[in-house]
């Protein structure tokens, strides 16, 4: 196995438990909410809203996992007929992909930088804390793209 294929694995590994942990208190919490709503007609405010900011984490990561993978959906067709003609279709998809994360990263930087003295409306948490997973997303989808043209191959 080379470095490039060890850095990625390593990472993926990480990413994939920071995934399963939010899994777990996502669920946790809705099973919670759902017991306390219909058992005992209440609920926790403070739950729902970090539901929501726990699913836009798992989103986030989960679609730079799937960058890694490269399980996202693709228009092959299109793809298949360039690729008779043109053979770095792959190479081109790869550094437009590369260049919409940096943009991701460079404007969710500045979103963090914008809102990171305010806090989110229950819970006391700070919402640059909150947003950063937009910037470290990109970050974390540039790295995989870099380590999947350094492999060479269509599929880690």
């Amino acid at each position: 196995m080379n470095k490039s294929a060890a850095v990625g694995n390593r990472i993926e590994s990480i990413m994939g438990k920071v995934i399963l942990i939010l899994m777990l208190v996502l669920v946790t919490l809705v099973f919670m909410q759902v017991v306390l709503r219909y058992v005992f007609s209440s609920g926790m405010v403070w739950a729902e809203e970090l539901e929501r900011f726990i699913f836009v984490w798992l989103m986030f990561l989960g679609i730079t996992m799937g960058i890694y993978k490269q399980r996202h959906i693709a228009i092959t067709f299109v793809v298949e007929k360039i690729e008779k003609y043109f053979k770095g279709v792959n190479v081109v998809i790869h550094i437009i992909t590369g260049a919409f994360f940096c943009v991701l990263t460079w404007q969710g930087t500045m979103f963090v930088i914008e809102n990171f003295s305010g806090t989110a409306s229950v819970l006391p948490i700070g919402i640059g804390y909150i947003y950063s997973i937009i910037p470290l997303s990109g970050i974390l989808a540039i790295i995989f793209i870099i380590l999947i043209n350094v492999r060479g191959k269509e599929n880690l």
